[in-house]
């Protein structure tokens, strides 16, 4: 029997919070409440879920924790300096390096990690990408996905054998002047990747060719409400793990949106909108594609969501408080 845990990680209050998320019926229940020395912000679990990566926003650090493989339950491994505050972490399938973008020191940056999953010193800094916002590689380990929101385009560097850029000199995919590229999913076929666009509340749908690392974009299409007259703040971008439904989020109007995947091609169909907690600036998915966990960055609440198997719609089945500000959601499911 597997159990689903929930990490929030609260800036303000300085700590992350672990629920544990009872997948038969959305019930959630704080297991721990960790602090760290700084205000976290972003977060991302290594794919076997072993270790939770951590960028400390205001001190400039990166922290990584390891998970209790029987009770979620979070201990530091370890921290150390970064040469920009991160606004995303993520790491190879080998836990063999660690990706940091920084949208206010305008950089990416490369940290080995040791066999136990401690962070070493930075050993590359990519440097001049206009507010660098996410660092996303590639199911083959040969690209690393960089969206630059500043600059509006997505760097795509090819990666070395051993897990780390191969060249200062990427590929580049631009995209519509303005529109803020942010975050990015992939396919779980590697084929397609959908960019979230933060300034101007779009998504672009493009085919990744994962040979030669290149985008070719494929639709465009907007996650705002009808009639809502606010400038766009869009968020964050996550897709069930079937790959049937992408959701939306967008802070301004705090709502989400909800669009259903076409098998062959990927392109997007709104489905609807959704309203959710108060800002909401992070959100998740379980494993099983049942469970849609969003935090609410003004609300100070974690909201869960049951996931209609045949529309995407989500319905709310219940709210916990979370520690002030909270930023990040992560899921993590143990065997």
């Amino acid at each position: 029997m597997t159990q689903t845990f929930i990490y929030v990680s609260c800036a303000a209050s300085r700590r992350i919070d672990v629920f544990f998320l009872d997948t038969r019926t959305g019930d959630v229940a704080l297991r721990q409440s960790l602090p760290v020395p700084g205000s976290p912000t972003p977060l991302r679990p290594s794919p076997d879920g072993r270790l939770l990566l951590v960028g400390l926003r205001n001190e400039s650090a990166l922290l990584t924790c390891s998970v209790n493989q029987e009770s979620g339950l979070l201990s530091v491994l370890g921290c150390v300096p970064a040469p920009g505050a991160p606004a995303f972490v993520n790491c190879d399938a080998a836990k063999r390096n660690v990706f940091l973008a920084s949208y206010g020191d305008n950089l990416l940056a490369v940290f080995p990690l040791d066999p136990d999953g401690r962070p070493l010193p930075a050993v590359q800094v990519e440097t001049d990408l206009p507010h660098a916002h996410a660092a996303l590689v590639d199911a083959t380990g040969r690209w690393l996905l960089a969206p630059t929101l500043g600059a509006d385009v997505i760097r795509i560097y090819p990666l070395a054998r051993d897990g780390r850029i191969a060249s200062s000199e990427p590929l580049l995919q631009k995209v519509r002047p303005g529109s803020g590229p942010r975050h990015l999913v992939l396919s779980s076929d590697n084929r397609r990747a959908y960019c979230l666009n933060e300034l101007d509340g779009s998504i672009d749908l493009f085919d990744f060719a994962a040979d030669a690392g290149t985008l070719e974009l494929k639709q465009s299409v907007s996650m705002m409400p009808h009639g809502f007259d606010g400038a766009p703040w869009a968020a964050e971008l996550r897709a069930t793990p079937n790959g049937a439904f992408l959701y939306a989020s967008d802070r301004r109007s705090s709502t989400l949106a909800v669009f259903s995947v076409d098998k062959q091609n990927g392109q997007l169909s709104l489905f609807g909108h959704y309203p959710v907690e108060t800002q909401p600036r992070g959100m998740a998915i379980d494993p099983s594609g049942r469970w849609l966990a969003v935090a609410g960055e003004l609300s100070g609440h974690l909201a869960i969501h049951a996931i209609h198997p045949e529309t995407g719609y989500p319905e709310t089945r219940g709210r916990i408080a979370t520690g002030e500000d909270p930023i990040c959601v992560e899921i993590i499911e143990l065997p």
